[in-house]
This record gives C-alpha cells, structure tokens and sequence, in this order.
C-alpha cells in the first residue's frame, strides 16, 4: 500500500486520528464525567484496518483489471490479423498469373528442392524482352496485391531450391535463399507455414514474419510443385498501430509482445523495455511483482484466445507498470458529465463493490450512533450537576464529538473517493471495450473490401465474364473457384458473380444455385458496374437482401474488367458477409466476462449507424433494423471519436461506453470513398432504477442515518442567564427540553406494542426496573405518521412530574426521535415562551427559540412541553386485552403500582 498515494493519504489522516482517540480516552477517564472511550477507540481502529486493506484491495484489482483487458486485446487483436493472412497466402498461392509466370521462365526443376549434387537449379529460356515483360507483369501484379492488403511490404516468389524468381521490393538484396521453410513449405501437411525469425530471405532485418505457401501445378494435393510464394507481413508498423490506440502517450506502462520464450518481440517503449528483453511470463496469474533492470514492476500476461481455432505463434500480450506509477494516476473527471441524481443513485447504492467494503460505513454510522449518544447523555447529566469543571467537560464532550464525526467522515470520503474512482474507471472501461469493438470490426471490413477487389483481379473470372455466352464448363470451373475461396474464407455465406447486364451466372454455395440466371436490379450493383478502377469497391446498404436469406448485411463488391482492356467492365463479384455470427462474435469478444469467460449479467453491446438503426446486438430482443432509443450524444459522434456516460434505460442504470468508427489504414481513410457511420456502444448495468432511485427518507438511508446539517443557537454573553436545551429531530424537524427535564437518549430499544385508542401510544419496555411508555409525536405534531424502527428511531427519556395535588414519585416517558442533535446553552433573552391558544393544532410546544441578530435562516426550535405531554398520555385508553378487558394502559410505573 505504499505505493497506493490514495490509501496512503488516508492512512495519514487516520493515524492522526487514532492518536487523538488515545489522548481523548485518556482525559474522559480522568474527567468528573468519567467516560470511558476505549471501546470507541477500538471500534474506529479496527475498521480502520480493514478500510485500508479494502482500499488498498480496491485499488489494485482496478488497476490490474485495466492491465490485463490491454494484454489481451493487444495480442487477440494481432491474432485475428494474421488469421487473415493463412488465408491470404492459400489463395495467392493458386493464382493462374503465378503458375504461368514460372511455366514462362521455362525452369528445370522438379518437386524436389535441389540437385543430389547441391547444384542450383536453372532458369532457361529467358531472354531479355520476354523476360522483362514477365517479370514487369508479375511485379505488377504484386503491386495490386499490396494496393489493396496494405499489411505486406514485400511478396518473394521462389523456385522449389530457392532461387527468387522475383519480389516485389527491389532493395532487397537476396536472389537465393536457403531457408528451411522453403523445405517446409513443399513438404507440411499443413497448407501454410508461419514463421518470425531472421530469414535471409530479407538479409536486411534482424526477424520477418513471413507467411509461405507451396504452388503446384493444380490445386491437387498431388500436383507437381511449381515453386514457394512467400508473404512478408509488415509486423513493426501494424505494431505500432497497435500500441497507439491501447497506450497513452503520457502513460508510465509499456505494452509488449512475447515470444512463447517469453522474448520481447514489440514493445510499446522500446527506450523503457527493449525488443530482445527476457520476461518470466505466467499467464496463469493475475498479477506479479516483477524486477526488471533493477526496477520493481506489477505485471500481467495473457495468451491468446485464439480466432476461429486459429492460435497463432503462441504469443502472448504482457503489460508491466512501474510500482512507483502503477497508482498515480487520478481518477479521471468523467464522472462530472452525469446527471447528479443518477450519479448520486449509484453512488449510494455502491454494489460496484464487496460486502465487507460496504458494510463498513454502516459501522462507522453505527459507533458514531453511540459515540453521540454518549456524548449528548454527557451533557445532560453536566446540566444537571453544578461543578467547576462543567466548562472542561462540555469541551472535552464536544472534542469527542468532533473527532468521532471527523473519523467517520474520512471513512465516508474515503470510501465515496473510490467509488468515484471505480465509477470513472467503468466509464472508461466500457468506452474502451466499445474502441475494441469498433476497432475489431473497422479491421475485420478492411479485409472484405480487400477480397472483393483482389477476386476481381482473378484472370480466369476476366476471360470468362468477357465472353458472350457462359456454358456449363466455365461456369464450373468460375463455381469451383468461388467455392476453393469460400472454404479459405468462411466469414461469407456466399460468393457471386454476374455478367455486365447484372445476371447471376455462378455461386459458390450449392445452396443458392436457384440464384444463377437471377437478374440483380439493386442500386450497388449498377454501382459496381460503373466502377473502372481496381482500387474502388462497392458496398451495399446494410438492409434485408434474399441474398442473405431476407436478413440484415452487407454484400462488398467489384467490378470485373476485360483482361486486355481494364476500362472495359464485363461483370462484378458479390461477397456476402455473414453478419450475423461475425458481428456477434466481434461484439462478444468485447464484453466484460467472469473467470470462466461468461459475460458478465447485465452487459451487452451493440452495433448502429448514425441513424440509431440496430446493425448487431448481444441482446436477443434488440433485432437488426430496429431503432436503438438512447441519447443523442452517442450518435453524433465524429470519426474516432468516443463518449461514456450513466443513463436510465428500459427500467435500468447502465454505464455505456460509445466509439465512432475511425476506419483502419486506408479503409474509411481520407482517400477512401467509402463513408458508413457506425458507432459501438458497450452497456454495462449497475442497478434497477426502482432498487436505487426515489427519494431518500428523512434523515436515514438504507438502515443507516445520515449526518444533518450542525444548527448554530443563539450564544450567551457576559454573565447572562441560560438555560440547557437538549435538542433532537422528530420527522426532520428540530425540538428540544430543557435538560434539566431529560434522563437520556437510548437507540436500539425493542418495543412491546400495546393496542391503545390513542394513535400516539406505541408500546412499552423495561427501563431500570420502570415500565415506560412510549409515544410517537408525529401525528400530534401534524406530521406523516410512520412505523417505529429500532435500527434508525433513538427514544428519548424525559421526567414526568406528578400531578397537582397526588403524592408520588417522578414518572418516566418515552419519547420517539429521529436522532439526538445538540447540548447548547440557550440565553434566556432568546426562548419566547407562548401559551396553547397561539401554538395552532400543536398544543406540545411551549416556546420557541428566536436566532441571533444574522442567523435567522437558521431553523427554528421548538421547545416541547414535556408536563403537557403527559395529559395526552394519560388520555390513552386500551381497547383490549388478551382477556377482553378493557384496561387502563399504564404508561407510567406510578400507574402500575396505584393501579390507574
């Protein structure tokens, strides 16, 4: 906790306060009022202990919460990117252009990867023109590759020994390689090899993520091998883009990349944490101190939860924060956006943490309950005792008080501080989990308008589409081509193209086969159709199509240009998307979830556009195409932008966290043509408005009262005549007594109810061998009446004075208060005593207290008549017994013994 700067403030301050208790204990028992503070003491110390081990519990599962949700989105979102490359690389490896360009080259080598003699193998055939428009025709196809899967900087095409037989970067200094993945390539019975390491296949970097994949003759697996196609993905930039939406620039962490060897491969601070730095990974913990460069760190780790079944190269994303910056931070100021009563329900409704940490204001209220009772009882028996050490006591009594209320009141900031924090905290949370989403979905819609471009650069698709008639031949080598891509690609339920005129004329899933001679009239494809530049894509609105079974999608799409003549369009492709599982399983992926991965209760997020129309939802009853009502705030965002906020919804407090879709790279770029607002929202509910709103009764809340505002009286000067006034709350209203005419306050006191024809008798109890009655003023006084309750009602007991002319002893009332206030001492030049008659409906008060010259805003006291209170009692008459009599109810212990 000595990191925490929070907890250690507060440590501070309650340390000074134990302090004061011990000289206060001390001096109560040396006092004539003989009070005894140990037990007081103790109370506040020992929830003082376990306030600072909640807060500082508190303040680290927030932070490392914060860690490990970076951690995992680092690596899961890299993880889904080069899921996208497996299948890149698949289907590059089949392209016709790529087998022609080897076939043209005229090589010599077999399917094996080199002579017995370890002689290189030779290029025949390959005369200056020919070869150089070979080789320009192949580096510009390369280059369309690139233009649209802008995440590689080079493509290398090799001939089964290695030799290169061309590459997109022309400063790469390699034309042979010995690599073994190249071996590899031609011998896995994987379709793909994946490796990041040095490779001279690019001499010039220290490691190359690189993707390879075999060509063969045909798509067989027993065909020839023509030669290895090798991606090389561009890891350090997508990297960097990586870090910079996860990492502030200001921020002390560092967010990094490893190796299974637990090797640094990136780093978001290569200047803090260098590439090439060992770390002692343990994903299995939630959080350990780490030492690194003799510096102490908290550090956390994940492993991938993998795409599609896909894992990767089992990195992991690991995240480690200085000790000394892991608790800096403030608590950012979102709170102060939302609505104070909102944010005031929450607040005090704090299920955002444990039972413990909220049951301890609960017990501070509860000693602070007695320490003021004692207190105020205190001042009662000084007002009834003439001593020279009055003055002493009443200070001492009145220290006691304010140090008891201090105490408390730095369990309540302290506690109202971290509520703030973690409120602000879920506010951002929820604002980055909607960047996730957002961010997996711009990244994900990347890759389709990838696809569509590259497909309809397919040599094949261009010759064939260009020719007047398409018959059953072609028409299943077009079908069996879609269907090989669609099998790489299964986030689509089906790949079509059409001819210029819009006409189907192949599918790749035999469940649309009906769909082949359908005329499409749909705006997009005569968009599409007007296209003449392969950097250009169309995409459809997002609506209901029968091409997606009459649901909500989009369909991306092409224009399909004549192989000789790229200006002349001879159909398009169509993609579908399969919205429904993909964009639910993005949004899921960014939901907060429990250990065992179940989204948490009450959360789920959503996908809309500007015009608040639902795209995707988590939420069963919330369908694509219906409206999402909500504030206007999270639909007039800008490009990248984000808001989080508290709102009431359907009944519900939810924290809802909003990002604008940004785009990624160059899709939504400022070159890009393509515009579609779509905003993420992330809900998380907090509580049932009926369970926290409404308003708060009278001086309680939740079984526990709260502090009133502290009166000021009028004060006594020189040697003016006083009198004591002890003072109270009934329904939120202040009274008093005279002192002299008050025995003590007591709380928690059971009441035995008695059924009485007078709605102010409540019942009696055993006080000191006495039976007193207990009576409630709220109706008397014409205020609601409502039920006793011993957890928050105080009772306060006053002398009853015998009646003219009967000889006995002094009775003992009841009387029911909402808490006990002040002692002060009242001038008498300020008590204006009145009569009945001008008391209006109330004839229990008997003068009131005027405030001083400057304070007349203060409230106004009533001072009860406590001798008129006993004629109302003693108007009470039961109505009943357990025995059908009609007996006397005996209110006072004189009343037991004379029989009345």
């Amino acid at each position: 906790m000595s990191h925490m700067p929070q907890v250690r403030a507060y440590s501070t301050n309650l340390d000074a306060l134990s302090e004061r208790w011990n000289l206060l204990t001390l001096l109560g028992q040396m006092s004539n009022i003989g009070m005894d503070m140990t037990e007081t003491r103790e109370g506040f110390q020992n929830l003082t202990k376990e306030l600072l081990h909640h807060l500082g519990t508190e303040n680290l599962k927030k932070t490392v919460a914060e860690m490990q949700a970076k951690a995992q989105v680092a690596v899961d979102i890299v993880i889904r990117n080069l899921f996208e490359r497996t299948a890149d690389i698949g289907f590059l490896a089949t392209d016709d252009d790529f087998r022609d360009f080897i076939a043209a080259l005229g090589t010599t080598e077999d399917s094996g990867a080199g002579d017995d003699d370890g002689r290189e193998a030779r290029v025949d055939g390959f005369g200056p023109s020919a070869g150089t428009y070979q080789m320009e025709a192949i580096k510009s196809r390369f280059r369309e590759y690139v233009a649209k899967y802008s995440v590689y900087d080079n493509i290398v095409l090799l001939s089964p020994t290695g030799q290169v037989l061309a590459q997109l970067d022309d400063e790469n200094p390699v034309s042979q390689s010995r690599d073994p993945l190249i071996r590899e390539a031609i011998e896995t019975s994987r379709d793909y090899v994946e490796v990041y390491r040095a490779s001279d296949l690019d001499p010039r970097r220290e490691r190359s993520l690189i993707y390879a994949y075999r060509i063969t003759e045909n798509n067989s697996p027993k065909s020839r091998v023509l030669g290895v196609l090798c991606l090389m993905f561009r890891f350090e930039d997508e990297m960097a883009g990586v870090f910079q939406h996860l990492i502030a620039a200001d921020g002390g962490e560092v967010l990094m990349l490893l190796d299974r060897d637990g090797r640094v491969i990136a780093s978001s601070d290569e200047h803090h944490i260098q590439v090439g730095a060992r770390m002692r990974p343990e994903p299995g913990l939630a959080y350990r101190v780490a030492r690194f460069a003799g510096r102490e760190y908290l550090a956390t780790t994940c492993a991938t939860k993998g795409y599609q079944g896909y894992a990767g190269p089992g990195w992991l994303g690991h995240v480690m924060v200085p000790l000394s910056y892991a608790f800096e931070k403030n608590p950012e100021e979102s709170a102060d956006q939302i609505a104070g009563h909102i944010l005031d329900a929450v607040m005090r409704r704090s299920t955002l943490f444990s039972d413990a940490l909220r049951n301890i204001p609960r017990q501070a209220d509860k000693i602070q309950k007695e320490l003021d009772v004692t207190v105020w009882n205190g001042n009662v028996r000084i007002a009834n005792t003439k001593s020279g050490e009055n003055s002493f006591s009443k200070t001492l009594l009145g220290e006691i008080s304010k140090t008891g209320a201090r105490t408390k009141e730095v369990f309540e900031e302290s506690i109202g501080n971290l509520n703030q924090t973690v409120v602000s905290s879920i506010l951002a949370d929820v604002q980055f989990r909607a960047s996730l989403a957002i961010d997996i979905m711009d990244r994900n819609l990347y890759e389709r308008a990838n696809d569509c471009r590259w497909w309809a650069l397919t040599s094949y698709f261009r010759k064939t589409l260009a020719g007047d008639r398409i018959t059953d031949e072609p028409r299943g080598t077009l079908e069996a081509i879609l269907a090989y891509i669609n099998n790489l690609y299964t986030v689509y339920t089906n790949l079509f193209l059409y001819d210029r005129l819009g006409t189907i004329v192949a599918v790749s899933n035999p469940d649309f086969s009906q769909a082949i001679g359908s005329k499409l009239g749909e705006s997009w494809v005569m968009e599409t159709l007007a296209i003449r530049d392969s950097q250009i894509y169309s995409v459809s609105p997002f609506a209901r199509t029968w091409l997606y079974g009459d649901r909500h999608t989009y369909i991306y799409g092409a224009s399909v240009t004549a192989l000789d003549n790229p200006q002349q369009v001879v159909g398009g492709i169509g993609i579908v998307f399969d919205s429904e599982p993909q964009f639910a399983a993005m949004l899921r992926d960014a939901l907060p979830k429990s250990e065992r991965g179940e989204i948490l209760d009450g959360c789920f997020a959503v996908f809309a556009d500007s015009n608040r129309q639902v795209i995707a939802s988590t939420r069963g009853q919330m369908l694509p195409g219906t409206s999402l009502e909500l504030d206007p705030e999270f639909f007039a965002l800008q490009p990248g932008a984000g808001v989080s906020n508290i709102v009431e919804y359907q009944g519900a407090y939810f924290v809802v966290g909003a990002r604008a879709s940004r785009g990624y790279r160059e899709y939504k770029g400022p070159e890009d043509h393509y515009r579609n607002d779509v905003i993420a929202l992330v809900f998380m509910q907090i509580g049932s408005v009926a369970a926290v709103g409404g308003e708060r009764p009278s001086g309680r809340h939740d079984g526990h009262q709260t502090q009133p505002e502290r009166q000021r009286y009028p004060q006594p000067s020189g040697n003016e005549v006083t009198t004591d006034i002890s003072t109270f709350l009934i329904g939120g209203r202040l009274f008093g007594v005279e002192s002299c005419n008050v025995i003590c306050s007591i709380n928690d006191q059971q009441i035995t109810p008695l059924v009485c024809s007078n709605p102010g008798f409540i019942g009696v109890f055993s006080y000191v061998g006495q039976t007193v009655g207990v009576i409630s003023l709220y109706e008397l006084l014409g205020l609601n009446d409502r039920p006793y309750n011993p957890d928050s009602d105080g009772i306060l007991l006053v002398k009853v004075k015998p009646r003219a002319g009967v000889q006995e002893d002094e009775g003992i009332l009841g009387i029911v208060i909402d808490r006990i206030m002040d002692s002060p001492e009242i001038p008498n030049r300020s008590i204006a005593c009145y009569g009945s008659e001008l008391a209006g409906k109330s004839v229990l008060t008997k003068a009131v207290v005027r405030p001083d010259l400057g304070n007349e805003r203060s409230a106004m006291l009533s001072i009860l008549d406590v001798e008129g209170l006993e004629e109302h009692v003693l108007k009470a008459r039961a109505t009943g017994s357990d025995h059908g009599h009609a007996d006397r109810v005996p209110v006072l212990e004189r009343d037991v013994k004379k029989g009345h």
